[in-house]
């Protein structure tokens, strides 16, 4: 082999992957070492090992892989600490939760925020209002994406009911309330010509698209001009895929669209054509559908131009499922991925995949008794619960990474049976729950007309809270962001990971 400079073979090496690296590795010590002292080539090592994506290119390299372990050990460990933000209850309010931005549409004619502290990046606590744009409209509902720094306000006349006077969307800068720069138009009107229009509805936000679901007489209306009683929800999958639950009788599918190849025509969902349709298992024909919800946070195209974040990981999608002959609350957990795995079906032709092709081995179902008394949220690769009445909140993290690194660490391992109820140990050194068994759904529970089993393995942990046992009038609710859970109640009780300590305001 000809004799290059270092610095040949280190430009080499930069185009490379993690595992071709791991390859390089094994060819001879010179290359070995090469490798091991470069901070480039070190991180992405790194980022392959945690399962994390590069994101910010301008943060300096030293500082993204420093941030990367300090992240993952605060996670692995879930250790930070506690603070509490009072609420403004006076008159009615409606929030939003994007990245480490809360925002509260006060009712008052302004909308307050407050920028949670962050230990990744190095970010105070900041608070800062905006007031409503054209309060001759009412506000019915809004959207924040906090990476891109904008603000959906949806404006529609409430005392009107004529079809011919537009709903308007305003995209507005959320740090100061004017028109976005990089919006071609500051606000988006749109005609709708059912007489019975309500206004009732959902945003989702995904790079340069908004998606936005209509209710009129609880027949929604999709961003792509799709109709029909059977949809039931939507979230991002891409920048040119939606992914939208639909339900027809027992029947229960995942619907994947390429709205960029649909018409512009507004069209019923059971005549699109660039589809493919993911079938869920079969509804037992006891159970009557109230909710078929699919969501992932944050959006699939974040952070987008958010510099701040060093890195992410791969984003989870939830679908919930609740039925009123049914014991349990179900929710199906979907990596990503899994649902990408299918879009070459597209180049097949299929327009199906049968529940039994995709379903038991790239997804996870989590049931929990109806009578329970739990929030959840997700975010990026992590599932979320706390459990009212218990005082705790349960990380359940479906980075297969991790649970590799654990698998193959050589230390004592517990593992979890998910048939019953996940209980994590709190307080030991290493309490994480390693669950690789299949979670079996028997029939008899009147959810699906069949037994249903699911293997996706992911880690559980576990840590306490201080607000067992509060008397609290206000319902809890859950938010998770990178580095922070926050509890929803009379106030904001907000976890932020990463911070030396575990200081805990009094209850």
């Amino acid at each position: 082999m000809p004799e290059f400079p270092p610095e040949i073979y280190l430009a080499i090496f930069s185009f490379l992957d993690a595992r071709s690296l791991a390859s390089c590795q094994q060819v001879c010590q010179s290359f070995l070492a090469l490798i091991n002292e470069m901070v480039a080539l070190e991180y992405t090592n790194e980022l392959a090992r945690h399962g994390y994506i590069d994101h910010a290119a301008d943060l300096p390299l030293l500082y993204r892989l420093d941030q990367l372990h300090e992240h993952h050990n605060a996670w692995d460990k879930l250790d930070g600490v506690w603070s509490e933000i009072i609420l403004d209850r006076s008159g009615p309010s409606t929030q939003m939760y994007s990245g480490n931005v809360l925002a509260k549409n006060s009712g008052q004619g302004r909308f307050d925020f407050t920028r949670l502290p962050s230990s990744s990046p190095c970010v105070e606590q900041r608070e800062w209002l905006i007031p409503v744009p054209d309060s001759n409209l009412g506000v019915s509902e809004f959207e924040i994406d906090a990476s891109q720094n904008l603000l959906v306000v949806y404006k529609c006349p409430w005392w009107e009911r004529n079809p011919n006077i537009p709903v308007q969307f305003h995209l507005l800068t959320m740090s100061s309330g004017k028109a976005h720069e990089l919006a071609s138009a500051p606000i988006l009107k749109h005609v709708h010509n059912d007489p019975n229009f309500s206004v009732s509805f959902t945003i989702q936000i995904a790079g340069d698209h908004l998606g936005v679901r209509f209710n009129a007489n609880v027949a929604p209306t999709e961003l792509v001009y799709l109709t029909g009683n059977e949809i039931r929800s939507f979230a991002f999958l891409t920048e040119k895929h939606v992914v939208i639950a639909v339900s027809t009788d027992t029947e229960l599918r995942l619907l994947v669209v390429n709205f960029i190849a649909e018409s512009s025509e507004q069209t019923r969902v059971t005549n699109v054509t660039h589809c493919l349709a993911l079938r869920l298992p079969n509804l037992s024909p006891s159970s009557v559908l109230l909710d078929f919800i699919i969501e992932c946070d944050p959006s699939p195209t974040w952070p987008n131009q958010d510099d701040s974040i060093p890195f992410h990981d791969e984003v989870l999608y939830s679908v919930t499922l609740c039925t009123v002959a049914g014991k349990y609350r179900i929710t199906i957990l979907i990596p990503r991925r899994t649902l990408l795995a299918q879009l070459r079906s597209f180049v097949t032709g299929a327009k199906e995949v049968e529940w039994s092709a995709w379903g038991p081995e790239g997804a996870r179902v989590l049931f929990f008794r109806m009578l329970d008394s739990i929030a959840w949220a997700t975010f990026g690769s992590r599932f979320v619960a706390f459990h009212y009445h218990l005082g705790e909140i349960d990380v359940y993290d479906f980075n297969q990474m991790t649970l590799k690194r654990k698998l193959s660490s050589g230390c004592p391992l517990q593992y979890g049976n998910p048939n019953k109820l996940l209980r994590p140990p709190v307080g030991q050194d290493d309490p994480t729950l390693l669950v690789v068994d299949e979670t079996v759904l028997p029939s008899d529970a009147l959810i699906f007309q069949e037994e249903v089993r699911t293997s996706l393995p992911f880690c559980a942990r576990a840590f306490p809270t201080y607000l067992r046992g509060t008397q609290d009038p206000y319902p809890f609710g859950l938010m998770c962001s990178q580095d922070n859970i926050t509890i929803i109640s009379s106030k904001y009780h907000v976890f932020t990971l990463g911070d030396s300590g575990h200081a805990q305001p009094k209850g």
